[in-house]
């Protein structure tokens, strides 16, 4: 409970919602003390008040709920899955910089503000790895090199 509860607070964070932010948005259906108390653990945390802040945040209950463990095994699918807290995380640096400048404008163009993962396209890690090859401001030349030594990397099964 207490992985569920941080990520509903880190949700709540990545959109620089208040708890009283929360509940405007929630359109007063969670009250930000009750928010505020779900997120402590001092008041049960029901699924149905699990589903209203899913939609208020606009997040998938597999992201709340699902053990960190299943959200670190292989894709296949090409895709590689950031963890975007993990990545604001990092000391600053100009490859992550490039990266995140990079995430905003796929953010923008998808209109994907969900906030804590994003998904990357194989197209996508091709471009950053040309934008790292070319660049004479980042270091790591190889942006799968730098990328594997960051951490921040998500995989799902």
């Amino acid at each position: 409970m207490d992985e569920i509860r941080g990520r509903i607070r880190a949700a709540r964070l990545s959109r620089g919602w208040s708890l009283a932010d929360f509940h405007n948005h929630s359109g007063g259906a969670i009250t930000a003390v009750a928010m505020g108390s779900y997120e402590r653990g001092s008041r049960t945390l029901s699924i149905s008040k699990v589903l209203v802040i899913c939609h208020t945040l606009n997040v998938s209950l597999i992201q709340i709920l699902a053990p960190t463990q299943l959200m670190a095994l292989t894709d296949s699918s090409g895709r590689h899955i950031y963890d975007l807290r993990a990545l604001q995380e990092l000391p600053h640096s100009s490859e992550k910089t490039q990266l995140l400048a990079y995430i905003q404008h796929i953010i923008r163009e998808r209109g994907d503000w969900k906030g804590a993962v994003i998904s990357l396209r194989g197209s996508d890690i091709e471009n950053l790895e040309q934008i790292f090859q070319a660049s004479h401001g980042i270091n790591a030349h190889s942006y799968i090199e730098w990328l594997d030594v960051q951490g921040f990397r998500l995989q799902k099964n």
